[in-house]
């Protein structure tokens, strides 16, 4: 028998526009509160850092579960003047880990004011799926793989021990109110070889972006062999499919033959499923657990 799935989107706008088009919100509320796309002038790297929305506090009085991922900026140049990515060398990315580094500095500074947004949610009450450095198996981002694989046994240890120190980071400041989800991309190999460890994850998942609605994805059993909850973190079309993807299609494959995730949530932009094909029907399977509809176990 299958289980049912939550529903979720990466844009309140977009939220709110699958209200208008199905008759249903998402019961799951994502953000980004990093837009490390973004540069700024030196010394105000965190400037681009704002984690606290009083919508999420609305959303969540709501009945709605709130998840917040980030593309942090680059801490190793001042000023993310590279775009938030950037490929670093292990040495320039074990630099944001050791003590008086200017990237430690910057690090720390990055995680002070995430710090200070995720306790604004904690004080209201508000439980927060919290899915830093997603993709890590990727070569896209400055926390992710090289292209070099020869070199990514190093990277591999060393994001674990980033990923390890940002936890304790929150652990020290009390912030008890994050569960932790470890999502990488389901295109690429190593997708359990980054794995921080059971002690600092509590939810797993794949990104997984494709142009057919009706493939398979790559890891789900890897994932769950993990032997923790498993969801798809981050999904949508890709290439040419984007703004003719049919969504109907692809939630009734993840309900079909991935029945032990727990949520999908699509992106936004081209990606999201206003801006596809075939969404009344997504929101309106029986299997699709929207806002209002969560019940507790």
């Amino acid at each position: 028998m299958n289980e049912e799935v939550v529903a979720s989107e990466g844009s309140r706008e977009q939220a709110y526009g699958i209200q208008k088009l199905t008759g249903k919100l998402p019961a799951i509320y994502g953000m980004d509160c990093s837009p490390g796309w973004e540069t700024t002038a030196e010394g105000h790297e965190t400037d681009i850092i704002d984690c606290f929305h009083p919508q999420i506090v609305d959303y969540a009085k709501k009945g709605g579960i709130i998840t917040i991922s980030h593309h942090f900026p680059n801490p190793v140049f001042a000023g993310n003047k590279v775009d938030g990515k950037g490929t670093l060398t292990n040495s320039q990315y074990a630099s944001i880990l050791q003590a008086g580094t200017p990237a430690r500095d910057r690090w720390w500074n990055m995680m002070e004011k995430i710090a200070k947004g995720l306790q604004a949610y904690k004080d209201q009450g508000i439980t927060i799926l919290y899915r830093p450095f997603h993709e890590m198996n990727g070569d896209w981002f400055w926390w992710s793989a090289l292209p070099d694989e020869s070199q990514n046994g190093e990277r591999q240890r060393l994001f674990k021990l980033l990923w390890q120190d940002l936890f304790n980071f929150m652990k020290n400041k009390g912030l008890d109110n994050l569960l932790w989800v470890y999502s990488p991309d389901q295109s690429r190999g190593s997708k359990t070889a980054y794995y921080p460890g059971n002690s600092y994850v509590d939810i797993v998942g794949l990104d997984w972006y494709t142009e057919d609605p009706n493939s398979y994805v790559n890891g789900y059993d890897e994932l769950l062999g993990l032997g923790k909850p498993f969801a798809f973190a981050e999904v949508g079309p890709y290439g040419k499919s984007q703004g003719n993807f049919d969504f109907d299609l692809f939630i009734r494959n993840i309900v079909s033959r991935y029945p032990k995730a727990v949520f999908f949530m699509p992106w936004n932009g081209i990606t999201s499923p206003i801006k596809n094909r075939n969404i009344w029907g997504v929101y309106n399977n029986p299997k699709v657990v929207n806002l209002g509809e969560l019940k507790v176990r």
